[in-house]
């Protein structure tokens, strides 16, 4: 397990040490799924505190931040917390925004606070299968009384990501990133209906999984590649991927 989270943390940490840091024109070009879609179903207008859980550089924390909030934003590479630090200083020195590098198990295990909202964006399928129950559990026992829990998007393996992944794996191989070493077996089995029922067992009301319509640039480059037709509109059952929700009780 130690070994497992040493290769997570070096992992993470050789990825964000190749992004450059992002603008403002980079993060505009996510507003309509990020700011309009999904956040804004997540933290509600009377939300104070918020809990973004595997923030990486900060991509959805910038849309996050456009709501009158206090953001306590972790993630497991020091160098995305460090490049994180430097992009929003304004809101960290204003006191809006509270960095951690943490693992996010450890982290909520060890936090005495309580959140409105805990949210993030594509970061179950990096956690072991075997963890999901514990996560949603801790992410229960740390909201406050009608807050939510949401990530997303996430790979859904019971649609066309299943047909893709393994072409993806390949091209992400040609440029060194091994997939297969950052976790251990069972990381990318992202069944919908296995998530819903877990989500329900950690105490969540209501959960949901959203089919999210979006295929990513670079896969649908993976499509072209091999001279398959661009799908644009898939059935919710198909969709590339999805977005997990629940609320407390």
């Amino acid at each position: 397990m130690i070994e497992n989270k040493i290769i997570q943390k070096n992992f993470y940490n050789k990825h964000f040490s190749k992004e450059s840091s992002r603008s403002d024109a980079c993060f505009d070009a996510g507003k309509k799924y990020y700011l309009d879609n999904f956040i804004s179903s997540v933290i509600r207008p009377d939300s104070k505190k918020v809990l973004e859980i595997g923030c990486g550089n900060g991509f959805l924390t910038y849309f996050i931040l456009k709501r009158p909030i206090h953001l306590t934003a972790i993630d497991i590479s020091e160098i995305a917390i460090e490049s994180m630090k430097k992009i929003f200083a304004h809101e960290i020195e204003q006191g809006k925004l509270d960095s951690k590098c943490a693992d996010i198990l450890e982290f909520m295990e060890s936090t005495d606070g309580k959140y409105d909202a805990i949210i993030g964006s594509g970061i179950i399928h990096h956690i072991q299968k075997k963890d999901w129950k514990k996560l949603f559990e801790l992410a229960h026992n740390k909201l406050n009384h009608g807050g939510i829990f949401a990530c997303g998007p996430e790979p859904n393996a019971g649609g066309l990501y299943a047909f893709i992944w393994p072409m993806a794996k390949f091209f992400y191989s040609l440029f060194g990133i091994d997939y297969d070493r950052e976790v251990e077996k069972g990381t990318f089995d992202m069944i919908p209906r296995k998530l819903k029922s877990v989500l329900k067992e950690a105490g969540f009301r209501n959960p949901e999984i959203i089919p999210y319509q979006v295929i990513p640039h670079f896969h649908l480059k993976i499509l072209e590649y091999f001279g398959k037709k661009i799908i644009k509109h898939v059935p919710g059952k198909l969709s590339f991927y999805i977005i997990i929700k629940g609320e407390k009780r």
